[in-house]
Formats: C-alpha cells, structure tokens, sequence
C-alpha cells in the first residue's frame, strides 16, 4: 500500500488532539505534570492509539508521526496558563529506539520553537513492548538526558523488561501500573509488592508516580509505603478542556491535611486496627458486667465509660477472679453495682485523641504498665480500642517504614522524607529555607575501577562527614540515592552558609583522596570508561555543590520551578567545578 504521506500528515495535523491528565505531589496537592493522552484518532479511520502507531510503523513514517504528534502535543501544553511550572509526559514508542531515522535532536529542536527547556518534557518508555537495548538505544536516551530532558518508565510491572530496564535506563520516574494500585488497600501481595518496588527505586533515586489511583484509601496506601506522585480518577479524568487544569487539587490537598492532622492514626489506620470494643458504664449492675464476660468468653478485659461516654480504664477478668470462684463471692457481687466495687476492679489505662501523632500513641503505650492497649477517643468521648497486637502492628508498620526510606548504606532519610521537608518549606508563609545538593564527581570512574565496597566506604565517609559538620541545629540531612545527597535547613544566612559549605567541600576533597591507592593519588586521577564506553581520564573524587535559597512569600514556589533551578545549578557547579547558588524569589 501507498501511502500519501502529506495527506496523511495534514489529516493528522487537523484532526489529532490530547487530553491532559494532571500528575500531583502526593505531599501537596500540587500540580506536577500533565500526562499528554491522544484522542480522535478514530476520525484517520483508526481503531486505536495503537493501531494508528502500527499503521505508521508498517509504512516506515514512525519518527515522523512521532514528531508530528509531539508538536501538537506541545503546542497546546503550551496553551496551558500555568505550563511554566509544570511537566509534560509524552509516550515514546519503543520501536523508535530501534529506528535510524528516530533523531532525538528534532524534540529539543521542538522545545526551543515553543520556548519550553528540556525539563520540560518527560518521556515515558512503556514496558508493555519489547525494548530495543542495543547501543542506539542507550545513545538516545543518553541524549536526551544529558540535555536535562527526563525518562520514564511507564507501566512497570507489567511488561517484557521489568528489572532489565530500570537496570538499562537509569530513569528519573517510574510509574507502577494500575493493576498494582486498584485494591492495594484491600491486598496485602500488591502491598509488599509495590513497596518493595518503591524502595529500589528510592534507592536508585527515581521519583515513583502511582497511576490510576481511583480511591481515597489507595492514595493512602501509596503515600505511606513512599509513592512521590499520583494520577488517576481520583484526582482528575484525562481532560481537553484546558481550562479545567488547576495548579492545586484541593480533594489531594484535604487528603493530606487530614492525615496532617491525625499523623499516623489516620481513618485508614483506625479501620484495620481500631476494636470497637463493647463497654461497661458506670451504673451497670455487677450481675450484667459478669454477663458480658460470659458472653465475650474471648475477651479479657471491657473499658469502663462514665455517663457522658468518657474512658475512665478497663475492668480485667482476672479483678474478678477471686470473687468467681470463692464459695460466696458471685453472691456478693450480684447485689452490687460496679460503681461500688471501682476502687477493686477497675484498672487505669492509657487513654489518647484520634488524632495524636503515632509517636506520642507508642510513647503511652510503652510507658503503661498495663498493656492490654490504649483507648481511643475524639473529643474526649469513646471510639475503640487499640489492642497489644494492633499496637505491635503500627510499631511494626513504622519501623518499615522508617527502614524503606532509609539508605540501609548511610543511615540517612530518603526520598520520601526529602520530599516531605521541601513540601513543607514551600507551603504559603513558610520560613525562609535553603536546600543543598551534594553531588559526588568521577564516583562512577571510582566505583568501577575499586569494586563497589569501596565505593561504599566512600559514601558512608560522605554521609559521616555531613553528620559532623551538619549534624546539629536542626538541619535535615538525607540520602538521594547514589551518590547524591541533600541537605535541608532554615533561616540561615546565605553568606554564613556558603563558608560552612566551602569548607566542608574542602575537607571531603582533601580526605577523600585517601580511598585511593599510592600510585593513583599521586598521579592525580585514574584512566576509567565513560558513559559513552570511551577509555577516558579521571581526576580524584571531588563534589559539586548546588544550593537554592527560597524566601518566603516567594512568587515562584512551585516544584517545577524549584527543581529546574536546581538541575541548572548542577550543571554549572559540575562544569565550573565548586558551589553555584541561587535564590528562588
């Protein structure tokens, strides 16, 4: 078959249009990305998105419809009044990594013609078709994100390449597919699952977007086993009305107050743990405090209420023991009321707010001598309970989830917690705040030619050195991944700042030459192998410093703001070798 390619083109031009669904800070509420969904293509005679890139591939004009649906991608993100602090995520067919007429300087050259830089555009390689992973590949890819332009992996889990791709790609998203997300709540495996799978790419650095997120409960989920991001219906359904793109999505942004506020006894927790435990109330004849035990053989212990429904601690069967099985004690007790027997039978128990931070909940419960749980109240009247073994399970819960996001090599907080003290900073009248990024030089040149057990001694020295020097007035350290680190801090002065950082930049600079062997320091560097498998000098291991200031009050206190500041000063403080800076104003 023949195909007219200019017709086909201009058909395509005027018919083809996206629906854009927004992609949110899991922190936040804010609005992080878009993701660039085709529509219409059933008015060029197809039956779907997929046959329409079949249908091109077959007549060998891929790249070029490739091209020509990322410029009408582009041209209406373009539209978007807020576009400037936002992202795009556009599909990438795989097969184009194979191709030789693929060119990726043809999207930059695209960027440039709408104003919009490189970090801009996220491309999402999906897992769904095979992928090319020969040199070409990896040459494009590199292209691309040398140039700041950013790779994701899309539908991971799903797909032929699973760990092999993360492994090629070294991706700056991975997005875990809607079929691991519906029901986590309700299935422990996709649970364990994506947890597992959130921690590697914590690990490795890589922002983790939760896709098709529909429920409250399964934002919940994602959030608390480290998910960076989400999408779904929950949020938004994909959209062609441009206007209907908000910059805050006030549903996400109440989710998480609500889990603020209750920390971590939030409405999910307290529905798998909390016991609805049957009460005694004060007034209650004897007679029928013994039956409730009768009928709840199961039960060791009941709150006692006042008559205002407040908690005033538990009655224990073993109070009661002594009086069950003496010749006359039943006897006795069944003329009484329990009130006249408050002082023997009841025991205090540790009582807290629904919405006390877990912390506080475990200090009471471990501090309680009685530990058959603590009694939940809001607003000082009763709830439930929860038990010994709830409590064991949320210290349990906590203590994973204090190892996820923590480097197991460094011992510093992860992704997660570095998302949350930026999200925190950049809230409406926050603080003035600055955040530094150490990024380690030659690591990799190093990492290769020594093994990695050394390159982990360098690393830990790094974290070390940081806790030496940082460690103090409340100032925030954490482990990106690799060899990138962070470090948060408020309300110091910028000049004060930059010495500290200078002279810690210094000391790693001069210390560090001692992971290496004799004959490699006094040399100065070693001969490793680049990126691109070329045999390449190496100076000793140094670190580049990038550090924003951000004011309160700031115009500009947006992630995608922030985050292209800093990828910026990266770059200059790599090329320039040292400290760059700037202030998001």
């Amino acid at each position: 078959m023949v195909v007219n390619e200019i017709d086909f083109f201009r058909r395509v031009e005027r018919d083809i249009i996206f629906a854009f669904q927004p992609i949110v800070s899991m922190h936040s509420g804010r609005c992080y990305a878009v993701e660039a969904l085709m529509r219409n293509w059933d008015a060029l005679g197809f039956r779907s998105i997929g046959a329409l890139l079949d249908f091109a591939h077959q007549h060998r004009i891929l790249a070029e419809t490739d091209l020509t649906l990322r410029k009408i991608a582009l041209r209406q993100f373009h539209r978007l009044p807020h576009h400037s602090g936002l992202r795009l995520f556009f599909n990438l067919d795989n097969r184009l990594l194979a191709s030789p007429s693929y060119n990726p300087q043809h999207t930059l050259t695209l960027l440039k013609e709408f104003q919009l830089p490189p970090s801009a555009l996220v491309l999402e390689v999906s897992e769904r078709n095979q992928v090319e992973r020969g040199a070409g590949a990896r040459s494009i890819l590199q292209t691309y994100q040398d140039s700041t332009l950013q790779i994701a992996i899309d539908d991971f889990g799903t797909g032929y390449a699973g760990l092999s791709l993360l492994y090629d790609m070294s991706p700056d998203y991975l997005k875990i597919d809607r079929y691991f997300i519906a029901d986590i709540d309700k299935d422990p495996k996709k649970k364990i699952f994506v947890s597992h799978v959130v921690s590697l790419a914590k690990t490795l650095g890589i922002k983790v977007i939760a896709e098709g997120v529909e429920t409250a409960k399964e934002f919940y989920i994602c959030r608390e086993i480290g998910c960076d991001l989400a999408q779904g219906y929950l949020i938004q359904h994909p959209e062609r009305d441009m206007a209907a793109l908000k910059v805050t999505y006030e549903l996400v942004a109440d989710l998480v107050n609500q889990d603020r506020r209750a920390v971590r006894l939030d409405w999910q927790m307290l529905q798998r743990d909390l016991d609805p435990a049957p009460v005694l109330r004060m007034g209650m004849p004897m007679v029928d405090v013994l039956e409730a035990f009768r009928c709840h053989a199961k039960r060791s212990y009941f709150p006692l209420l006042n008559n205002n429904y407040e908690p005033l601690g538990i009655v224990h069967e073993n109070e009661l023991k002594g009086y069950i099985f003496s010749p006359y004690g039943r006897a006795l007790l069944v003329r009484k009321t329990i009130d006249d027997c408050l002082k023997e039978f009841r025991r205090r128990c540790a009582v807290t707010e629904i919405t006390t931070p877990i912390e506080t909940v475990l200090e009471q419960y471990t501090a309680n001598q009685n530990r058959e749980g603590i009694i939940v109240t809001q607003e000082g009247r009763y709830v439930g309970v929860l038990s010994a073994d709830a409590m064991l399970r949320v210290m349990q819960d906590r203590n994973l989830q204090q190892a996820r996001d923590q480097s197991p090599l460094t011992r510093l907080p992860g992704n997660t917690a570095i998302e949350q003290f930026i999200a925190k900073g950049l809230q409406p009248n926050a603080e003035f705040m600055s955040l530094v990024y150490f990024d380690l030089d030659n690591f990799k040149a190093f990492n290769d030619n020594y093994g990695f057990r050394r390159g982990d001694r360098v690393l830990q020295f790094c974290a070390d050195l940081m806790k030496r020097h940082f460690g103090q007035d409340s100032r925030f350290l954490g482990h990106i991944g690799g060899d990138d680190f962070f470090m948060g801090l408020y309300n110091v002065e910028y000049t004060e700042l930059y010495q500290q950082l200078a002279f810690f930049r210094r000391v790693f600079c001069s210390d560090v030459a001692g992971f290496y062997d004799d004959k490699d320091r006094s040399a100065g560097g070693l001969e490793g192998i680049s990126r691109e498998g070329k045999k390449c000098w190496f100076p000793l291991l140094s670190l580049s410093i990038a550090s924003v200031n951000v004011v309160p009050h700031s115009t500009l206190r947006a992630d995608h703001a922030l985050s292209v500041l800093i990828a910026d000063l990266k770059h200059e403080a790599k090329a320039g070798g040292g400290i760059c800076a700037a202030t998001l104003l």
